[in-house]
């Protein structure tokens, strides 16, 4: 995750933060090595999913890997019986149409979410119903 956070691609996450939301991951590794991984946070209120830390390895770009990553989350949310997912994002418009998600308002998010929308970093919202 690092050099994405250090091109501001990512917010940047402690290790703590990471080790307590662990089950929100999924992972693809490769030679035991991850080479992408994304969070999937429930909010559980609103029956909806938060597609968050979502990077894969740039060795591994324009392979079919981050088409895997997605799929693998798609599924868990499906698994979990949410009715949508969604992500914020300032890069990934492209990405995400392939996948189906729309651009979607702020009112679309969990009020939790709405709350803590960094207004300065101007992302993207793009949501999907599974």
């Amino acid at each position: 995750m690092q050099p994405f956070v250090e091109e501001g691609r990512l917010l940047e996450r402690s290790y703590e933060t990471i080790d307590s939301r662990i089950d929100d991951f999924v992972c693809i590794e490769k030679d035991n090595h991850i080479i992408a991984c994304a969070g999937l946070k429930l909010y559980q209120d609103e029956n909806v999913g938060e597609i968050y830390a979502l990077v894969v390895n740039k060795s591994f770009h324009n392979t079919d890997t981050s088409t895997r990553l997605m799929e693998l989350l798609i599924d868990k949310a499906s698994k979990l019986n949410l009715s949508s997912i969604f992500a914020l994002s300032k890069y990934g418009g492209r990405f995400f149409f392939r996948f189906e998600f729309v651009e979607s308002e702020l009112s679309f998010l969990p009020d939790s979410r709405q709350k803590s929308y960094d207004d300065l970093r101007k992302s993207i919202i793009y949501s999907r119903r599974i």
